[in-house]
């Protein structure tokens, strides 16, 4: 199976750290095919990397209107599924 292509709509991240979230968001559609675990499993890996709280919203289609931490915000469509994914822990 080729790896999808990654769509980043916006971020305020650091490479690494972009880099990073993208391998754990494609662990977990290649570990689970409904969103809530996608987002259950994205979740808890970055609480486990970067520290809590990390909020993460999985769909094909959502409205969002968010506050966060900067240097913590990506929005990005994996495997035609977005994922927008923010620190927010005050």
């Amino acid at each position: 199976m080729s790896e999808e292509k990654i769509e980043v709509k916006e971020t305020d991240m650091e490479d690494s750290q972009r880099d990073m979230v993208i391998s754990v968001v494609r662990e977990a559609q290649r570990l689970y095919n409904i969103d809530k675990d996608v987002a259950a499993f994205v979740k808890e890996e970055l609480d486990k990397k970067f520290g809590a709280t990390w909020h993460v919203i999985c769909g094909k289609c959502f409205g969002s209107r968010v506050s966060y931490e900067m240097g913590h915000f990506i929005l990005l469509k994996c495997n035609k599924v977005n994922v927008m994914i923010y620190k927010c822990g005050y």
